[in-house]
């Protein structure tokens, strides 16, 4: 299904320097569906046969499973693999998500091969047909049941920890653990599940030989941004989107190489080439990967990935997604403040590890452990944890002062307060610091995305939050283009540092006092260019084990979620923004960098072969962006989304749970910088950390930034927020 829009969607023009655009406006498809015809035969009795023949082909694929025997999968032997299944676990909800979606899929799959149905047959007539009327059993009603909510009240002040109710006509937009959305129809290559292929009907290039050709090491830092632009990126990215990828019958980690026809269908390994410049080294000719979870459509038709965090920008990743995850982080001692533990080198950190043994993290230091947080992947590298730390810390000291200045708070209302607060931060920072250099000033004016000066936005809850595939898939993966391989540490007037693939997984530093250090590498040091590189230390050693010589293929990661996810070409985005509809390789010379196109003309058949990933990194910036045309439409409707139709958007007014005046004004004086300031020993900081210190944007004295000034938060008798 695709995301029903309820604006105006801002068509970019794709020729630089052009000051007009056309508003579209999207109600339902972003186009109209073409026609087509089921088989005269198709009925209810056909459909009803296809779902108890799913019954019995799952079944049997059960016991055939169980029956084989294969070795269980030794985390051990393939640490990279264990960490990366680790990262993207299924939680129980989405594991019930995909176990409920499996008997849909595979009545498709009966009906596709019972009439010979083609892909738009499956993606425009079964997907459409009203199951309701022909089942007799409680198949839809059961899967529907997941997305019912009944209990939203209006007058909440707080957000949910999952999501649900944010809209109140329609509570399950944008929560936790529902499907994603998409822009275009998927692009499967039988129209429901198997992987795209190219318009020739011959495999694409491996995601491999892609990563080899056209995403090769460069190093080529950028004066434009900095390091700390990349980190705040996947940190934003952590707090709204995780797709979760399969595990095995009984919910263990799959190994899926060798490749082989025993292998579970969850799997789908990325094979080596024999002639690999670098896995050959080690005698590797498979990465094991394993396909993401597919999400309960409750329909027939092509299959849709789960989202497993909110899509809101509601600092989530701290907090948790549900009550008892919130908990568990709490203090619950009447201070309203989150768990910490106050070590003598390195301060106020977060606390070790709920299950250490099981991490695939702590294992490394007998005697320390990795981090817990409100997301499972913030341990994965140094820089990052120091971002849950600096926000740990930013809840406690706001949570502090108001204790002092509201007496008569409970715990409870000093911590919902804080995390109302907190949220609003990662909101202000991400759509005054983050996107504009991301998406450039002026399509922040065209997407309507610039925070005001003064006066109250408005909530449209005709606009839905959900997160889009292409965006969570392709587009804001568009930073790991600008990942360096050595993160740099100044501290006391000395320079050290470590090389990424030597620090996956590994923060033990954070308890010797490294986190100010980094975070002044991170703001005064470069991030790479945005362009078709990326560097060797997530290329070849993604998530490798401290001391190991080999790890994972992030560009190959990403190239071969994107045909599982079933993201169409990146020509197909193109036309969907607003761009040609490109069917000769000469018409991209517009919009890629100059001279890599004849690259790409080598590795792909056709021109609409290119997947989204590579094509969009291939393009020339926007003037005054970091991204070109087609991701900054991307990533544009999604911010949109995610600004307008978030009830608690901090912006917004005339909501239950909106600031006053006041405390507005003073939420929009916080910068990143200010923010590292108040919970770091750093002492002097450019306004803007995100983008490289000069003559406009100086380094400063940390006191000499604006400061957030809580009294604004002071409940005086004539209030009543209840």
């Amino acid at each position: 299904m695709l995301l029903c829009w309820g604006c105006l969607l801002y068509v970019l023009s794709l020729v630089r320097g052009q000051q007009s655009f056309n508003p579209t406006p999207l109600s339902g498809r972003s186009r109209a569906p073409p026609a087509v015809v089921l088989p005269r035969n198709f009925s209810p009795q056909s459909v009803q046969t296809a779902f108890q023949t799913a019954r019995d082909i799952i079944a049997n694929r059960r016991t055939a499973l169980n029956a084989r025997g294969r070795p269980p999968f030794d985390p051990s032997r393939n640490v990279p693999s264990a960490r990366h299944q680790q990262f993207l676990a299924e939680s129980p909800r989405s594991r019930r998500l995909e176990t409920t979606q499996e008997r849909f899929e595979e009545a498709t799959r009966v009906l596709l091969t019972e009439f010979n149905l083609t892909p738009a047959q499956i993606v425009f007539g079964l997907s459409q047909t009203d199951l309701k009327s022909m089942l007799p059993g409680n198949d839809v009603q059961s899967c529907e049941g997941q997305f019912n909510f009944t209990s939203c009240r209006n007058a909440d002040r707080y957000r949910t920890f999952d999501g649900t109710c944010n809209n109140l006509r329609h509570p399950s937009w944008g929560m936790a653990a529902s499907c994603f959305e998409r822009l275009v129809d998927p692009e499967y290559s039988d129209g429901t599940a198997d992987k795209r292929v190219a318009l020739s009907g011959n495999p694409l290039p491996s995601p491999r030989t892609l990563s080899l050709e056209l995403h090769a090491h460069l190093d080529n830092p950028t004066d434009y941004v900095t390091h700390m632009f990349m980190v705040y990126g996947q940190f934003l990215d952590h707090d709204i989107s995780l797709s979760p990828i399969s595990r095995g019958e009984n919910n263990e980690f799959l190994e899926c190489c060798p490749d082989s026809d025993t292998n579970p269908p969850q799997c789908d390994p990325i094979l080596i080439d024999p002639a690999d410049p670098f896995y050959s080294s080690f005698g590797i000719n498979c990465l094991s990967n394993v396909r993401s979870a597919m999400c309960s459509t409750c329909t027939l038709g092509p299959r849709q990935q789960i989202n497993q965090l909110t899509s809101y920008i509601d600092a989530s990743h701290i907090y948790g997604l549900s009550t008892d995850d919130s908990n568990a982080l709490r203090n619950n001692d009447g201070s309203g403040t989150l768990r910490f533990v106050n070590n003598r080198e390195a301060g106020e950190l977060p606390p070790g590890s709920a299950n250490p043994a099981e991490d695939f993290c702590s294992f490394q230091d007998p005697n320390l452990d990795c981090f817990e947080t409100g997301d499972q992947r913030a341990n994965q590298h140094p820089a990052l944890t120091s971002m849950h730390i600096l926000f740990l810390r930013e809840h406690n000291r706001i949570a502090r002062r108001l204790r002092e200045i509201n007496r008569r708070w409970d715990d409870e209302r000093i911590f919902q307060e804080t995390r109302k607060i907190v949220g609003a931060l990662m909101q202000q920072i991400t759509y005054s610091e983050f996107l504009p250099l991301v998406v450039g000033p002026e399509r922040m004016e065209w997407f309507d995305l610039s925070v005001r000066r003064s006066g109250f936005t408005q909530y449209d809850e005709t606009v839905q939050a959900t997160l889009v595939n292409e965006f969570s898939t392709a587009a804001f993966r568009f930073g790991h283009s600008l990942i360096n391989s050595f993160f740099p540490e100044i501290a006391r007037g000395a320079g050290s540092g470590n090389r990424l693939r030597d620090v996956f997984q590994f923060p033990f530093g954070l308890y010797r006092g490294q986190m100010d250090g980094l975070v002044s590498g991170l703001t005064s040091s470069p991030s790479q260019k945005f362009d078709r590189y990326m560097v060797r230390d997530v290329t070849n050693h993604l998530y490798q084990p401290r001391g190991n010589q080999s790890g994972l293929d992030l560009a190959s990661l990403n190239i071969n979620r994107g045909r599982d996810h079933g993201i169409p070409s990146y020509t197909t985005l193109v036309e969907f923004c607003g761009g040609p509809r490109i069917t000769t390789w000469s018409q991209v010379d517009r919009l890629f960098q100059r001279g890599v196109r004849p690259l790409f003309q080598r590795l792909y058949e056709d021109v609409r072969d290119i997947d989204l990933f590579s094509g969009g990194l291939a393009e020339r910036p926007n003037q005054g962006a970091v991204v070109g045309p087609t991701f900054t439409c991307i990533i544009g409707i999604q911010f949109y989304h995610l600004k307008y139709g978030d009830r608690f958007y901090f912006e917004h007014g005339g909501q239950a749970g909106s600031f006053s005046a006041a405390q507005l004004r003073e939420i929009k004086k916080m910068t990143l910088g200010k923010l590292i300031c108040q919970n770091s020993n750093v002492r002097e900081i450019q306004p803007n950390v995100m983008l490289y210190p000069g003559p406009r944007n100086a380094v400063q004295d940390c006191n000499d930034l604006p400061e957030l000034d809580l009294t604004a938060w002071r409940q005086t008798c004539n209030q009543f927020f209840f």
